[in-house]
């Protein structure tokens, strides 16, 4: 541990004990205090003790702790899980390590590395079909004004085909999905405060500025109120809805609507450290925007790391439901983010209960014909 500074852990457990737990809700706060204290020093180190945030390791240290669960398999897990989004094995033990001793717990940690499965082969043999667009089908809420392209049923291949990911994108399989109307946006500040009467959001700089720091949950009792409001009924999409919407109906694109970042996100490059609005950034093939950058988006789907590798060779209209982790699956990247977490394939978690300052959203539109 020697390459990573340990005065940094020593202050994440300084802060903690003077401002409590609640400074884990205040994350730019908090990045803004051990920055002080850091002098500029340990930049990097400082950045991956706000992934771990931002993953949930602590809350999911904290909560595993209070339901009496061996703690070595919850730092194991949590260590896979970082070594799984690109973090190299040591810096994942030390983020995981500094989180344990930040929070005051005494808690035993693997004396053995964490072994990693190999890559489950990418399956082949099936082609995308997806239908052909239709002429562009627009619906827009009367409610709320929130506007909804119809994406066009297709079987597309799910998964990593570019071979740059991690093993939960593997193996590539046949999905197939019926039609739906998917959010040309994600979920606005203003139309969250319309319907909900609040605003949650950290950067708080317009209406069309995208909604942000709300949780799974809050997203459910968004959703609940909407339902109530109108005609119109609203859900999160699918994983599997996510990414076919994402890759402009199936194509084989790297972020939505492109092979480079730029034109389509705003990300660590380029965000100036800030959400942007909505739709500044090109649609992709669908007339969709913001998919890749701003914002991570939260899906229906409770998250499995094994979930591809148990699809079978095809599925129709996959939805992973009941899973006892607590974890909901996050999608698209954000404004703080590199690259390759805004890749069309690359799969995140977030507990459900957890209010990232990136989280957002955007909805599903319920056919009225399915209703």
């Amino acid at each position: 541990m020697a390459a990573f500074d340990d005065t940094l852990r020593l202050r994440l457990t300084e802060l903690l004990m003077e401002h409590g737990r609640g400074l884990l809700q205040e994350p730019r706060r908090l990045e803004g205090l051990l920055r002080d204290s850091s002098q500029g020093r340990s930049g990097s180190d400082l950045h991956l003790l706000m992934q771990g945030l931002k993953a949930g390791i602590p809350v999911q240290l904290l909560d595993d702790l209070n339901r009496n669960l061996p703690i070595s398999g919850t730092i194991q897990r949590l260590i896979l899980r970082l070594e799984e989004a690109h973090i190299a094995p040591q810096a994942a033990r030390w983020c995981v390590e500094s989180w344990s001793i930040g929070l005051g717990l005494e808690l035993p940690m693997p004396t053995v590395a964490v072994e990693k499965n190999s890559k489950i082969p990418m399956d082949t043999g099936f082609p995308i079909h997806p239908d052909p667009p239709p002429t562009e089908k627009v619906w827009t809420d009367p409610v709320t004004g929130m506007v909804f392209h119809r994406i066009p049923a297709g079987t597309f291949l799910m998964g990593d085909q570019f071979d740059e990911g991690s093993r939960d994108e593997q193996p590539v399989h046949a999905v197939t999905l019926d039609a739906y109307w998917l959010g040309k946006y994600p979920v606005t500040q203003g139309v969250w405060q319309q319907v909900m009467g609040n605003n949650p959001a950290y950067f708080r700089a317009g209406a069309d500025y995208p909604v942000e720091q709300v949780s799974w949950d809050d997203v459910q009792q968004f959703i609940a109120k909407i339902n109530s409001m109108g005609s119109d009924r609203f859900r999160l999409p699918t994983e599997a809805e996510w990414e076919y919407g994402c890759r402009s109906g199936g194509q084989t694109e790297r972020y939505s609507g492109s092979n480079e970042p730029d034109s389509v996100a705003w990300y660590s490059d380029n965000s100036n450290e800030t959400s942007h609005p909505v739709g500044q950034k090109a649609a992709n093939g669908l007339g969709l925007h913001d998919m890749s950058g701003n914002v991570w988006e939260w899906c229906e789907d409770w998250f499995d790391d094994m979930a591809y590798a148990k699809a079978g060779p095809r599925t129709r209209n996959p939805l992973r439901q009941n899973d006892a982790s607590g974890d909901h699956v996050l999608r698209g990247g954000s404004w703080s983010d590199q690259p390759q977490y805004l890749r069309a394939t690359f799969r995140d978690w977030g507990r459900s209960d957890y209010r990232g300052y990136d989280y957002g959203f955007r909805l599903v539109r319920i056919d009225p014909s399915e209703a």
